[in-house]
């Protein structure tokens, strides 16, 4: 099957997740690579003027929201891959890239869109079982945000608890599950290069993930 045309724009923000061979951990320890992947980012958002909203680390992957104003998600991947990949194998004396493959990637065309893929990455690690709040995995930049420390890059997600009224009204609704429909329909949407929910087998409907949060205002990420 061939692969599918990398869409450069900016005018919206992507979802982007790479993993590692065959799901395997990272051969170094997730702090380090955390710091790592935070200062290859940083390096990358000045050279190539890329925008973070969200990046979280887990074992064997990472997922990454990122605006491009340039649009250059293209460069910004290759940057972010080849180098946390150079600095492993300088690490480890491991000579083989340490990806299983080209990273994924799906654009995120509405504000809905947008929302569900934040809050779904940042679920990743409870639904992981590696944490009960999203605000406690230490290896997400919304951690950071929550608890005011500071990061190498800036991030755009901090007028979010504007949008949703408080910081306390966005960590609330982070922290409320999805039903599994929800969490499969986003999980199809972010498997297509353009992000659209799962439609449901019996109605074609689609699944949309409730978003009815009384103070959230209809305010967009730059670009959208």
């Amino acid at each position: 099957m061939p692969r599918k045309p990398t869409i450069r724009t900016n005018l919206y923000p992507y979802h982007v997740v790479a993993r590692c061979h065959n799901k395997e951990w990272f051969k170094l320890p997730i702090e380090t690579m955390w710091k790592i992947y935070t200062e290859i980012i940083r390096d990358v958002c000045r050279e190539e003027g890329a925008k973070v909203i969200s990046f979280v680390l887990m074992n064997n992957h990472f997922h990454l929201m990122v605006w491009t104003p340039r649009e250059n998600i293209d460069r910004v991947m290759y940057w972010i891959m080849k180098r946390s990949t150079q600095e492993v194998q300088k690490r480890t004396g491991i000579i083989n890239s340490i990806y299983g493959g080209r990273y994924k990637s799906s654009l995120l065309t509405k504000v809905q869109y947008q929302y569900n893929c934040y809050k779904y990455i940042l679920r990743n690690p409870v639904v992981a079982g590696l944490c009960d709040l999203v605000q406690d995995y230490p290896y997400s930049t919304y951690h950071y945000s929550f608890f005011n420390q500071s990061l190498p890059f800036e991030l755009l997600d901090k007028s979010l608890p504007n949008l949703f009224g408080s910081t306390r009204a966005l960590e609330s609704w982070l922290n409320k599950s999805y039903t599994d429909k929800e969490a499969r329909s986003i999980k199809t949407g972010l498997s297509r290069n353009k992000f659209e929910f799962a439609k449901c087998n019996n109605s074609r409907k689609q699944v949309i993930p409730n978003l009815s949060l009384g103070t959230m205002h209809p305010e967009k990420y730059p670009g959208t």
